[in-house]
């Protein structure tokens, strides 16, 4: 039978009044029974292991009431349609055990058998039912205090050979690609620095400066993730480095003959020659694409040597919260530069001994690594309340078990991103008036721009309805969605990206693509705060949690008990703590066949996955479909009638 399918006699559901309470029973049978009695009864098709696949829709509203049979496949089952149900809207939800009130009910026994019990008589059942429904809680599960499920980077978003670098080197790592698309992305949008601005209209434009954080424990492979990510980066580096070397040896033979001059002159003016000093050579400036641990004032200092822009990277980036190291705790004012710096403005610094010294367009992107813990230690409330917290993109993938592969990023691969990270330093702002350099503006296509209100109004909308930190990262996501869509089309032109229109306009598939990881950004934002903000035993929950993500969303008892310290050696802890993911309807149980012994059969805990949204990237073969769902495989058994009404 194709899905969702019908549930059992659905025209009389349908046709009973919005105050009956509807009967849930395992099986046809059993169904049958209930509605000799006078009740609206039905069930699912296929047994009891396909609840899912059923549409439970019709009960939205409805009172229910579930008569599971008297085993374990009858309890599975309840808390299956319980969960069901009550996300399809049903207004109350009760499990009523038959058990509770006729213990001679054999094993496996259902409505039927207790009416059999009773000789047929219809009066005495519906009594004892009375009975048991009123002593009966509402099954309708109380939601635990567990942040929203890790949903898979959009891989598939990211343009080539971007892609195909990622995908290659978090293989090799074993991480998540997250942990190494970050960090890519920060060096890509340095690389184009101050040269290039996305200008949405006259009095808006966002620069390339994405501020990049990967959250993971220590052991989840962070630092390797960003030494793949970043290692064009720090290559350019050091090719700038040993040309420096070289271009100072020239200048200080320069300069020896210059202090020569110089005396020489010094000692004629003296004699009153009245001839020109001779001009001392300029000291050759290195060129830097990326800093690390470095004070407010020095930061400048670098920007106006290099006007371009920089890259912070940082393994700790728990350093780069204590912005008053420097100053002996006083206060130097370094949140309000850095806050100023993401914006791409302006930044002047006064000292006594140098002077001023003055940077039109601040630039500088930020690619760093912390760990949990740290973070909700780092992040205070000040860091929360002045934005500086919303400015950045965290990702906090499950933690994944390491194992040994033979894979690694191909020599191909590389060259191209080492090619690709080489166009970009290559790329020129353009020429101001007065010969200083200024950004050149970039604006969006037609379809492009239509795709962009369209964004701007649902985000908007989605705005309006948080609160509090959740609030401001929304309104920053909005600005990164413009970012994310400047690198990804500046990324494209580098890599000769065919389906490129003009290159002068972003296009429909880079604003589609930015606002597709802004999405994904967005779904780890709620993670992210939820572990911060939440108490220890959310925290623990959310642990749980994660290590099931990190088994491919499914766990037994026995196999927690041995992968998790807190529940070594406790396994009816263990089982309570996956009974009540069950219950909150995280996941659901699912049991093996019974061996040759007999006995209770095994059972595992696996993590409900629902569909994500797919996220149409382009039509052209250099982007895909972003389609991070997963879909759910169940054990079907023959169902036990064919009575299933006519729709």
């Amino acid at each position: 039978m194709p899905t969702p399918r019908p549930l059992y006699g659905l025209p009389e559901l349908l046709a009973a009044p919005d105050e009956s309470t509807v009967y849930v029973t395992e099986g046809e049978k059993a169904a049958d029974a209930v509605r000799e009695c006078g009740l609206i009864a039905t069930t699912s098709p296929h047994g009891s292991n396909s609840a899912g696949k059923a549409d439970w829709s019709p009960l939205a509203g409805r009172d229910m009431v579930i008569l599971p049979d008297r085993d374990d496949a009858g309890e599975k089952y309840a808390m299956d349609v319980a969960n069901l149900s009550v996300k399809a809207g049903a207004r109350t939800v009760r499990i009523v055990r038959l058990a509770d009130r006729w213990d001679a009910l054999p094993k496996g026994g259902d409505a039927a058998d207790v009416l059999e019990l009773e000789g047929g008589d219809t009066e005495v059942f519906l009594a004892g039912l009375d009975a048991l429904k009123a002593e009966a809680e509402s099954a309708a599960p109380e939601p635990l205090d567990i942040p929203p499920r890790f949903e898979p980077f959009p891989l598939n978003a990211l343009p080539e050979p971007v892609r195909g670098y990622v995908g290659e080197a978090a293989n090799a790592i074993g991480c998540d690609p997250c942990y190494v698309a970050l960090p890519l992305l920060a060096g890509l949008a340095a690389a184009i620095g101050n040269t290039h601005r996305l200008e949405l209209k006259r009095a808006w434009t966002e620069p390339a400066i994405l501020w990049c954080a990967i959250v993971g424990e220590s052991g989840t492979a962070k630092s390797p993730a960003m030494d793949a990510a970043l290692r064009p980066v720090r290559e350019h580096q050091h090719r700038a480095m040993k040309e420096h070397e070289q271009t100072m040896v020239s200048w200080e033979a320069e300069h020896a003959r210059w202090e020569v001059r110089h005396s020489t002159w010094k000692k004629d003016a003296a004699n009153g020659s009245d001839d020109d000093p001779p001009v001392e050579p300029e000291k050759p400036v290195c060129h830097r694409t990326w800093t690390d641990d470095i004070t407010t004032e020095a930061l400048v200092s670098r920007l106006k040597e290099n006007p371009r822009g920089l890259l912070m990277i940082r393994d700790e980036l728990s350093g780069w919260f204590d912005f008053d190291r420097y100053s002996g705790g006083r206060g130097g004012g370094g949140e309000a530069k850095w806050l100023e710096v993401f914006g791409g403005r302006t930044l002047i610094v006064d000292r006594k001994s140098s002077g001023t010294e003055y940077v039109p367009q601040a630039s500088v992107s930020i690619a760093g690594g912390i760990q949990p813990e740290t973070l909700r230690q780092s992040l205070e409330q000040k860091h929360r309340d002045n934005g500086l917290a919303a400015r950045l993109l965290f990702a906090m993938p499950p933690r994944q078990p390491k194992r040994w592969t033979e894979d690694d990023v191909s020599e191909s691969t590389e060259a191209e991103v080492n090619t690709l990270f080489d166009r970009l330093y290559a790329l020129e702002p353009d020429c101001g008036p007065e010969g200083e350099a200024q950004p050149h503006m970039l604006g969006l296509d037609a379809n492009a721009k239509r795709v962009w209100v369209k964004f701007v109004n649902e985000h908007g909308a989605e705005q309006a309805d948080r609160t509090g930190d959740e609030a401001a990262a929304w309104s920053k996501l909005e600005a990164y969605a413009a970012r994310f869509a400047l690198v990804i089309h500046l990324t494209r032109v580098a890599a000769a990206d065919p389906s490129i229109a003009d290159q002068r306009l972003v296009d429909v598939v880079s604003i589609r693509v930015g606002i597709a990881l802004v999405r994904w950004f967005a779904r780890e934002v709620e993670r992210v705060y939820a572990r911060l903000s939440g108490d220890d035993e959310a925290r623990e929950n959310d642990r749980l949690l994660e290590f099931i993500e990190g088994r491919q969303g499914s766990v037994t008892v026995r196999e927690l008990t041995k992968g998790m310290r807190r529940y070594r050696g406790k396994s009816d802890e263990a089982r309570e703590a996956l009974a009540a993911l069950v219950e909150a309807g995280y996941g659901r149980w699912e049991y093996a066949s019974r061996g040759s012994k007999g006995g209770r059969p095994p059972e595992r805990f696996v993590l409900g996955r629902e569909p994500v949204d797919t996220v149409t990237v382009t039509e052209t073969p250099h982007n895909q479909t972003v389609s991070p769902g997963f879909g759910d495989e169940e054990t079907e058994t023959s169902s036990e009638g064919e009575d299933w009404g006519t729709l």
